[in-house]
């Protein structure tokens, strides 16, 4: 069977710096700093502003793939997902729809790990007992991120495509013209 090979597609600046910007917020509040540190308390708010930012651009100025509405899952997205994974067809432009899915369940898992880690840290908070809840959602923002990752791995290569390089600055020159918005079905 001949290879197949993917459209390039590129997502834009904002959802890059946005998505790396977390991901190192997340890495440092995580595994790198303790609880309790100065740091940690402005990761968490960074994470939080950063997951604003694209959630404002998304609703706004995004284009194609990278507007909020292009993450609402439709049960076409999973019959689409299902039969690209079986017949390892190359990824196309945005999110599968279990990818939208998780895009949702990592952006709230981690506002409402920041936003509990505020929380622990006021006087209701304190009685009411957030600081166990902070902790639950490090646990379940850890899972959803080992859970990325492996999806991630496991899709580029079933799909024969780097899913990664799509998150990384394209190379000037190189970079082909991506999909026109006019293809995507949810803008």
């Amino acid at each position: 069977m001949p290879s197949k090979k993917a459209d390039p597609f590129h997502w834009d600046s904002l959802v890059r710096l946005t998505h790396w910007g977390v991901a190192a917020a997340c890495v440092g509040n995580l595994w790198l700093n303790e609880a309790g540190e100065e740091w940690h308390e402005w990761l968490g708010y960074t994470a939080m502003a950063l997951i604003g930012l694209r959630l404002v651009w998304g609703l706004s100025f995004a284009k194609g793939h990278a507007r909020l509405r292009a993450l609402i899952p439709s049960r076409a997205d999973f019959r689409q997902q299902a039969v690209a994974l079986h017949e390892r067809t190359p990824a196309t432009p945005g999110h599968h729809g279990s990818g939208k899915l998780a895009v949702w369940a990592l952006w709230l898992t981690i506002l409402a790990t920041a936003g509990s880690g505020w929380f622990q840290n006021t006087e209701l908070g304190f009685e009411l007992g957030a600081d166990d809840w902070h902790l639950w959602c490090t646990w379940a923002l850890q899972g959803l991120i080992a859970l990325h990752l492996t999806a991630l791995a496991f899709t580029s290569w079933r799909q024969r495509s780097n899913l990664v390089a799509r998150m990384l600055p394209s190379v000037r020159g190189k970079r082909t013209q991506q999909a026109p918005a006019s293809q995507d079905q949810h803008s």
